[in-house]
Formats: structure tokens, sequence, C-alpha cells
């Protein structure tokens, strides 16, 4: 196998209101998550497999705990940190005010972490809005363009100098879908009409997004070489029958919901055919004005960031006329002309995520010969319920899954395919919204059992740690379980950054 390039990014992702907390501190206000948990609150009694909602107040407390973080990431051996910033935090009252306090935390982190020769990599909007915004409509009403534009010049004036690589949005299409068409997420509207304008309010976005960043890199707080792109959470299809017409058909039909309404309008520019048929159905033209969509012409976007977890076997809705034996769903509410199912010779995670590294490669090549710009994996991971013995876990099945994932972007960069990076899924363990903190995705464990909030290691940090000093993956029947979990043992011992 090949090597990774030398400036290639090994990375680690989290999101804000997953793992930052002191969400009343620092002249911060809540959003619509703080609503959402508050207000959803849930803890499952021990073994019923039920959704966790609990508290973000605290999370894993990274407010507080930021440097000593970055030493974490720096023994990993990471170059890169994707993150989004707290919008609340920044902007707590209204689009004008701009709170110094939340913004410093920023480039207070973000100072610890480039000192480090770490690259944070921001994400602007990953699910969380202002509870000012949300008020005055959110994600689906015009407000939030203007609200965006504001939240964009911030970011890229404040904190541009600390990186040159930026994303715009986070999984729209899972935003989208968990919140304006089920009631799943905030702001659970439930609403197929409500759904489309989030739909094009976000395309705009990106695009507003791009005439901020292009004015700050002639202003000189952005690097002339930046770039700016979308982070998308695109399942590649396969049909349930590769022989069969309907099934072949209704992968067509996935993604043209799943692929080109989220990725045309910031890649291309341009709307695909299933969005104009849905303005025309819900009688949305007013909505949609011709100086949006020249922004949206002018100002495609660079780079795709690809949330990476499983590809979607895909059934023609014809087959449930028939007896069947695979569990079924439909493939988003948006049409039920594309099911998924869930055979059950494949592969699982604990949490019930297919497991087909191979089609990461796969999906790779789509991307770029639909789309042809560079590529860089902003998510892929395993959550588990992980256990932990003698002060650490030893998640052999999490190397496993990363290891043969990012094989696959290797795979991928000998076809030609321009990976600029990979970031995994997660830093440390974190709230879920699917899991609560049950779900453990994290190269770092986070004593949230205990309520110390207390980091330790996990064998999957130094698996990692080996791949990123030797620029490559290793054959799976080759890895050194023994030696990542001795390792382990060993840093959580004598290493004093484990020691808040």
């Amino acid at each position: 196998m090949k090597k990774f390039p030398s400036n290639f990014i090994f990375s680690t992702s989290t999101c804000s209101y997953q793992i930052e907390g002191g969400r009343l501190l620092g002249g911060r206000k809540h959003s619509n998550w703080d609503k959402f948990t508050i207000e959803n609150y849930y803890i499952p009694p021990e073994g019923v497999a039920a959704r966790e909602i609990a508290s973000i107040d605290v999370a894993a407390d990274y407010y507080n705990r930021y440097k000593q973080d970055a030493k974490i990431m720096k023994k990993i051996g990471v170059n890169g940190f994707t993150y989004n910033m707290d919008w609340a935090r920044i902007f707590p009252n209204n689009e004008d005010e701009v709170n110094e306090e939340g913004i410093k935390f920023y480039e207070k982190a973000f100072k610890a972490l480039y000192k480090k020769g770490i690259k944070l990599i921001p994400i602007l909007y990953h699910w969380d809005s202002p509870l000012w915004l949300e008020e005055k409509g959110g994600t689906s009403s015009r407000a939030f363009l203007e609200a965006f534009r504001k939240f964009a010049r911030v970011i890229f004036t404040r904190l541009g100098k600390y990186t040159d690589i930026f994303y715009v949005n986070d999984e729209n299409s899972t935003y989208t879908v968990s919140a304006y068409l089920d009631d799943y997420n905030p702001p659970r509207k439930k609403d197929e009409k409500e759904f489309w304008k989030a739909v094009y309010y976000l395309s705009i976005s990106g695009a507003i997004a791009k005439q901020e960043f292009e004015l700050a890199k002639k202003q000189g707080y952005v690097s002339q070489k930046a770039l700016l792109g979308i982070d998308h959470d695109w399942c590649p299809p396969l049909p349930y029958d590769a022989k069969n017409k309907d099934d072949i058909k209704a992968c067509e039909i996935f993604n043209e919901y799943n692929l080109n309404l989220y990725l045309d309008p910031n890649i291309l520019g341009t709307f695909p055919k299933c969005f104009h048929d849905a303005i025309k159905k819900f009688k949305l033209n007013d909505m949609v004005l011709e100086e949006d969509l020249k922004i949206l012409k002018e100002n495609t976007l660079d780079l795709i960031g690809w949330n990476y977890y499983r590809p979607a076997i895909i059934a023609n809705p014809k087959r449930l006329k028939k007896k069947i034996k695979w569990q079924v769903e439909p493939q988003t509410f948006i049409t039920k002309e594309a099911y998924i199912v869930f055979p059950k010779t494949e592969r699982y995670t604990s949490w019930n995520w297919l497991i087909k590294p191979e089609y990461l490669s796969v999906g790779a090549k789509i991307l770029w010969e639909k789309y042809q710009r560079p590529l860089m994996i902003i998510e892929n991971g395993i959550g588990y319920f992980d256990v932990r013995e003698n002060g650490i876990v030893n998640d052999t099945y999490r190397i496993d899954y990363l290891n043969e994932h990012l094989q696959q972007v290797q795979i991928a960069i000998d076809q030609g395919i321009p990976f600029i990076g990979y970031s995994l899924w997660t830093y440390c363990d974190i709230f879920s919204p699917s899991g609560g903190y049950r779900k453990k995705y994290g190269l770092v464990g986070v004593d949230f059992e205990n309520k110390t909030l207390s980091r330790f290691p996990k064998s999957s940090m130094f698996w990692y740690n080996d791949v990123i000093n030797n620029l490559t993956t290793f054959d799976q029947d080759k890895l050194e379980y023994d030696k990542y979990k001795n390792l382990a043992l060993e840093s959580y011992q004598k290493d004093k950054i484990w020691r808040k």
C-alpha cells in the first residue's frame, strides 16, 4: 500500500454543542439545542434500548479543558481539528451584537491548537441556531441569510488567520430531514413545505459565505490559498439486486434526493429537478429570487467534505408487496420511490449501522467525476458501548473499523482522486443526538459515568498515532492490538496529560 502524501491532513472532528459545555458562561445564551435537550430530557433505564436525551450544560467540558485537549491531540499526532463554532456564543442576543467574550474564547482555543501545529478546520453551521434566530424562523426563513452573513463575516475576519480551510454547513441532508420532515431533532417542524424552505436557504447561505470569504481574502484576513467547502453526508446507493431495473432506478431517485439536492447548488451553482418540482408543488415561487440564483451561480465552493459512515442498499417499493425478511425504511419522507433495506447477511455495528468500507472509494470516484472538487473525509467513525478496564478502553473493534475505512482513502488516492485529508469522528467521547453519553465515538475517553469528565486513553488513539507516523495503514491481519493496548496502559499511568 502506498503512503499518504506528506502534507495529508490527519484530523479528528467534533461539534460544539456535543463537547463544549459552558452553555451559560462567557455571555452565551441558549440555542435551539439547549431548548430541545431541556424540554425533552430523558435518561432511559439501564438496559433499555431507547434514545437518551441528556443535558448538554457541561457535556465534555471542552470550554474549560481546551488546553488539556490540545495537549492530548498533540500526543495523538494529528495536524488538524475539525470543529464548528457555537453561533449562540458569538451572537447571543441578536445578529448585530458580537459577544467579545465568546469570540475571544475561540481565539484562545484556536491559538492553543495552532501553537501545537494543529490546523483548525472550522465549520460555520452544524445544526445549532441561537434561540433568538430560531424565534425569527430559523433556517427555513429569509431572516437566516442576513444573520448568517454577519456571523460568517466575524468568523473569517477574527479567526481566519489560524487556518486555510473552512466549511460552510455540516450534513444539510440529515439536519433538514430530521428537523423539518420529522420531529427527531430541533426545531421539530415536521412540515414538508418548511423542509424545502430550509433546503433553499441553507444552499443560498453557502454562496453568501463564499462572498464574505472572498472579501476577507481581499482584506487580508484569510490566506489567498484558503479553500471554502461544504460538508455532506451522502450514502452511496447500491441496488438490492444489481440486475433488477427497478432497484437500479430507485438508486437514481435516491441520488436525486440525497446527492444532487444538497451538492449541486453549492458546487455546480444550480438546483436539480426535484427541487424545482417541489417549489411548484408547494407554491414557493416567491421564495426563489433571481438575485439569490445569481449569487449561487457566481459563488460556487472549492471543496467537498464528506461524512462517510455507510452506503445505502436500495430497493424499489414494489418489493414491499411481497413477504420480506429484511427491515425496511423510507429513503426519506420526501419520496416513497426508494427504500433503504438491511439484509441480515451484511455486517453491522452495535448500533445497527451497515459496515461496507469499500464503498468509500467507490463513492469518492463518483463524487470526483461528477463535481471535480478535492475531497476530505470530515466524519468517519464507529459508535460503541465501550467498556473501560484498568483505566483504559481496549477498542480493537474501533481500530479495525477505522483502519479498513482509511485504507479505502488510500485506494482512492492511488486511483488519482484528490483527497486532501481524513478527519475521524470523534476526538473524544461526546454527547450523541441519538445515544446521549452512552454511545462512544472517541479516540479518547471521557468519564461521564462518574461525572469527573476526566480524559483517558483508548488503544485506537495509539493506532492512529502509528498511522500518522508511518503515513500508511496496516494489513488487517498485522494490526498490533497488544502493542496499542500496552501503550494506552503505560500512557494512562505515566503521562500528566490525563490529569487536569
